[in-house]
């Protein structure tokens, strides 16, 4: 599609590139397609793979008048980021990469396990994501129902708001995506914090009348 419109430029952002699952490999497009190189943007940052959400560090690359053009605005918004920002991203890109093989593991046997979990839960069914730390679970078995405590549960919103001040569990309702009846959930956090909080879940969906 995209060459046969070759006035669309490209955006790829490839910031969970490193974060993939069950042995799959990641290619950026522009390896994909050659031809599309010279009118992509690729953009990533060290945010995810190197847990440097903080830091607020990205970088891009991509043809020479397009980068010029991003300086061009970029000197007139903002002063950039800190030297000591920019120190810290280049030792976590230059130094030792094994670190990322240990993440990754551990990102996958925490989705394994929240996916297992959550298809416990009654009116959800999951996905099995091959990369990043989210899972999308669709809720639509739960759009219509009500909770104990009354609440009509008419959208994913609904659904996660209810959740969050009846079983105090943060989610994100898929209608923020532009995803209806999802919700999303991060597992980049400690295992018994993601039991007990998917536990919440299925007692929440148990309970739904």
């Amino acid at each position: 599609m995209l060459l046969k419109h070759p006035h669309v430029l490209i955006m790829s952002d490839e910031i969970y590139e490193h974060l993939t699952y069950d042995g799959r490999e990641f290619c950026s497009i522009a390896e994909v397609e050659p031809k599309l190189k010279e009118r992509t943007l690729t953009v990533n940052g060290a945010s995810k793979a190197y847990a440097m959400t903080g830091w607020r560090v990205g970088y891009a690359g991509g043809p020479t008048p397009m980068i010029a053009a991003m300086m061009n605005m970029q000197g007139q918004a903002t002063a950039g980021v800190s030297t000591i920002g920019q120190a810290a991203v280049t030792a976590a890109l230059d130094g030792p990469q094994d670190i990322i093989a240990s993440h990754v593991a551990d990102y996958q046997n925490r989705r394994n396990l929240v996916v297992g979990w959550l298809r416990e839960a009654k009116g959800i069914t999951c996905h099995m994501p091959e990369g990043a730390f989210y899972v999308f679970p669709n809720i639509a078995g739960c759009i219509g129902k009500t909770t104990p405590k009354g609440k009509k549960l008419e959208t994913d919103t609904d659904f996660v708001t209810a959740l969050l001040e009846e079983r105090h569990v943060a989610t994100v309702q898929g209608a923020a995506y532009g995803m209806s009846p999802y919700i999303r959930i991060s597992y980049a956090t400690d295992l018994e914090s993601l039991r007990e909080g998917c536990k919440r879940i299925q007692e929440f969906c148990g309970e739904l009348r």
